[in-house]
């Protein structure tokens, strides 16, 4: 099969839902909100994926960064810092989902398992035990190599986003350097080939969103300071 054509078809069948399975266009989101256990249905799997991943870490050398190298800093030195900061930040994130789309073409696994409560998503080793995966697992490239290069691993989240037109699921890679329009970082490129701004992505509404330890169940509403959202949080829930 061409190149072109087998490109075609990977970014197809991620399209179509390998996470297993509509807010207003342009609106913004109340990322953090608080899921119900009872009655959300990727409760239970993400915390299945929560405990096995955070079982797994030990074997999985992780960056340790928690924020910023300037946060003692002050004045205009600190700006002029931050701001050469994040602009490499991005750089690296464009040249990092680049490499990993093209890594992800290579290492593709097709999962047929379309059951929710049957597909377990795999943990970073066993991404890379298996040396591949279906979108659920390659978008683990991105997320671990973020954590590896010393992005704060409070701002990044995964997250399963669906398509408006269809329903279609997706898994990406959100980079909270915005507290309220996160960076979407997508390993396969069925969402975006390029990294933008969820804003910047009309017809897509985030589902879930996760770590190994925390997770949200993403509500439309404009957030403001003081009402909700990741902007008002001093630090982690709970």
């Amino acid at each position: 099969m061409a190149p072109r054509r087998l490109t075609a078809l990977l970014l197809g069948l991620c399209a179509l839902g390998c996470a297993a399975g509509g807010g207003p266009p342009g609106g913004s989101w109340r990322f953090f909100a608080q899921p119900d256990p009872d009655r959300d249905i990727w409760y239970t799997k993400i915390e299945n994926w929560q405990e096995r991943e955070l079982r797994d870490l030990p074997e999985v050398s992780l960056a340790a960064a928690s924020g910023g190298p300037f946060s003692t800093q002050s004045g205009e030195l600190l700006a002029k810092m931050e701001l050469w900061e994040a602009g490499e930040r991005l750089a690296l994130v464009k040249r990092l989902t680049e490499w990993a789309q093209a890594a992800a073409r290579r290492h593709y696994r097709f999962d047929p398992e379309t059951d929710l409560a049957g597909d377990p998503w795999p943990t970073t080793k066993d991404l890379l035990d298996d040396n591949g995966d279906d979108c659920d697992g390659l978008d683990l490239i991105t997320y671990e190599l973020m954590r590896q290069f010393g992005f704060p691993r409070d701002q990044l989240y995964r997250a399963v986003v669906r398509r408006d037109r269809d329903g279609a699921n997706h898994m990406v890679t959100l980079w909270f350097e915005d507290p309220v329009d996160p960076w979407v970082i997508d390993a396969t490129g069925a969402v975006t080939m390029k990294v933008r701004r969820f804003s910047d992505l009309p017809g897509w509404t985030p589902i879930k969103m996760f770590n190994e330890r925390e997770q949200y169940s993403p509500a439309a509403g404009i957030t403001e300071a003081g009402s909700g959202g990741r902007g008002a949080r001093a630090g982690p829930p709970g």
